[in-house]
This record gives structure tokens, C-alpha cells and sequence, in this order.
């Protein structure tokens, strides 16, 4: 089993120091575990024997072997078929390839997504957003917010205390006022990151707040002070930076924690619908099958 892998299915029990490490490896892998001892350390905020004792408490008889391991799957990569049809892939892809090339690429970057993040940090998330104790507030950037706004709508129907920070900057500033140890920001804050999203989440997080940041693998200056960090490639075939696969760990957040407030969140629902359904908002009358046309019909007038 890849490293990654074990680091990310839970199998393995991670002390906070250790999930550091384990963050710092998955956000550059393998490529951060393949310097030295001190460099792993410096990126991930701890000692140097802390980095030795995690890898041996993966298994590995010394942070050598450890990096043994890491150039075998290297080695396997750069071997494999898959590895081989991309050294060859064409700089530029004509016109009339763009649409499968795009849906090619975003199904790549799920696919290393699922890798990225720790399965006791993504446990983490979805504890604190279902914690009833909890008051949440989300938060994000220019093109970061809808991923934010997003997830409160969802959260908003299973679960009481959910606000979407505001984007007028005296508002979002006099809301600190009742923020404290009782509040969990979700921030989204991707490169290149947001000033002012930084210097609220950083205000809050002075009051007491928790923090769980949604952020890309060379992290948000927010990261120092997260509770959980969930990272996600963002290097799309555009200029522009894709969302796509923090938009696929925004629907894994929201199911995982469906299934935690199941039993609560019924008749919250339940009542909203009615609510809607009093207020005409939504349009639930039975789609219409159109009718079949008569056979023939289309040859009218021949």
C-alpha cells in the first residue's frame, strides 16, 4: 500500500504533531518526504525527532527506509502506462479536444484529490459542524465565497446557528463583537489569497473561534492557526484556477454530516418544506410526459 494511502484511510492512529507531518507530505507528494529530516520538519512546524518517531510509527525502521519506500512508488510511476501516455501528451490541445480534455483533467485532479487529506482531519470537519455547541460562520474570497455559500445552504437546512459572514466590510467587522470560543469559522482561501478573508478569519481566531480551512496544497497563511486544514489541487487547463475538486470535498463534507445529524434533521427539513410549500418557492407539481405525437404526424401535408 502507497504511503498516501495509508495516511489517508484511517488505518493509521495520528497524534496532532503527526497529522502536521502527514499534511506537509500529502500537500507535496512525494516530493516534501524526499528531502532531509530538518526540511519535512521545518514544513510541517515540528521537530526533527518528531518526523523520526512518525515514520516509525508508520512502520519504517528509520526515515531512510521511509524514503526508500517513497522512490519505489516513484519509480513505479514513472513506469506505468498511464505515466508514459503523459510524458507524451501535447502542450497544447487543439479546439475541437478542449471539452473531453478538460473533463480528463478534472477527473485526474479527484482522483489525486481523495489523496490529499487525512482521514482524522476530514473526521474533524464534519465532528465540529455537527457539534450543536458550535455557532458557524462561513467565509470566503472572490470565487472561494460560492463554494462557502455553498456549503451554509446546505448546513443551514440540517442544523440551527449557521451564518454566511457578510461582504460589507463594516458589517463583517462590528460581527466580531459576538464572536468567541463557541464559534467554528469555515474559511475558503485559495492563492492568491484574500486579504480581507485573511484578516477576519485572523481577528476571530484572537476571539477564541475555531477555524477549518478549505485551502490549495501550498496553503493559506491561515493554515498556522486552523484547527483542520483540507487542501485541493487547484492547476486546471485554463489561466484560471479550477474549483472543481474543493467543490468535490465540499459534497463529501455535506454527506458525511447528513448522515451524523440524520436523526435530528428530519423534521427540521420536514418544516422547511412546509414552509415553502406555503410561500409557493418552489414549483413541486409533477413534471408532464409530453404526449407521444401521432404516428405519422410529422408527415402532415406529404
Amino acid at each position: 500500500m502507497a504511503i498516501r494511502d495509508r495516511l489517508t484511510d484511517g488505518s493509521v492512529q495520528l497524534t496532532p504533531s503527526d497529522l502536521k507531518i502527514a499534511r506537509a507530505l500529502l500537500a507535496d507528494y512525494p516530493a516534501a518526504g524526499l528531502n532531509t529530516v530538518s526540511h519535512l520538519a521545518a514544513l510541517a512546524g515540528v521537530s526533527g525527532p518528531t518526523v523520526v518517531r512518525f515514520v516509525s510509527r508508520l512502520g519504517f525502521d528509520g526515515f531512510p527506509d521511509f524514503q526508500k519506500a517513497l522512490l519505489g512508488e516513484v519509480q513505479a510511476r514513472m513506469n506505468s502506462p498511464l505515466a508514459m501516455i503523459d510524458a507524451g501528451k501535447a502542450a497544447a490541445v487543439p479546439q475541437e479536444q478542449m471539452y473531453r480534455e478538460v473533463i480528463r483533467s478534472c477527473v485526474t485532479m479527484l482522483e489525486t484529490t481523495s489523496g490529499m487529506v487525512p482521514a482524522a482531519d476530514f473526521e474533524t470537519a464534519a465532528r465540529l459542524v455537527t457539534d450543536p455547541a458550535l455557532r458557524l460562520h462561513f467565509i470566503g474570497g472572490r470565487f472561494s465565497g460560492y463554494l462557502a455559500g455553498m456549503l451554509w445552504q446546505h448546513l443551514r437546512q440540517l442544523r440551527t446557528d449557521c451564518h454566511m459572514v457578510s461582504g460589507n466590510l463594516p458589517d463583517r467587522v462590528d460581527s466580531l463583537i459576538d464572536i468567541g470560543r463557541r464559534d467554528l469559522i469555515v474559511a475558503f482561501d485559495y492563492r492568491r489569497y484574500q486579504v480581507d478573508t485573511i484578516q477576519f478569519v485572523t481577528a476571530a481566531t484572537e476571539r477564541g473561534a475555531q477555524v477549518i480551512l478549505f485551502t490549495d496544497p501550498w496553503a493559506s497563511p491561515l493554515a498556522a492557526n486552523a484547527k483542520v486544514v483540507i487542501a485541493a489541487p487547484v492547476e486546471g487547463p485554463s489561466p484560471f484556477d479550477t474549483m472543481v475538486p474543493a467543490l468535490a470535498q465540499i459534497e463529501a463534507l455535506i454527506a458525511a454530516i447528513t448522515m451524523r445529524l440524520s436523526a435530528t434533521s428530519r423534521a427540521r427539513i420536514a418544516e422547511i418544506e412546509a414552509l415553502r410549500s406555503l410561500s409557493g418557492i418552489t414549483d413541486d407539481q409533477p413534471a408532464k410526459i409530453p404526449k407521444k405525437a401521432p404516428r405519422g404526424a410529422d408527415q402532415a401535408g406529404e
